[in-house]
C-alpha cells in the first residue's frame, strides 16, 4: 500500500482515520496493508498532531498528498 493511498483513505474515511489515530499498525494490518517504518512514522508524527487544541488532519493530509506527488 502506498503512503499516498493511506493518506487519501484517512482523508475520506472517518472510521479508518479514527482507527489510525488509535492503532495505526492494527488499522493497516486489518486491511492487509503495510508501510515502511519511515512512512508509518511520518503518519504518526505529522498527520495527527494537534495545533491550538484542534486537529489539523485535513490540512496536513493536503500537504502530504502534495509532497507525495
Amino acid at each position: 500500500m502506498a503512503l499516498a493511498q493511506v493518506v487519501y483513505r484517512i482523508s475520506t474515511d472517518a472510521d479508518f482515520a479514527a482507527q489510525m489515530r488509535n492503532d495505526p499498525e492494527g488499522a493497516l494490518n486489518a486491511r492487509g496493508w503495510w508501510l515502511s517504518k519511515e512512512e508509518l512514522s511520518f503518519l504518526v508524527a505529522g498527520l495527527f498532531r494537534k495545533s491550538l487544541g484542534e486537529e489539523t488532519t485535513s490540512l496536513t493530509v493536503a500537504k502530504a498528498i502534495r509532497w507525495w506527488h
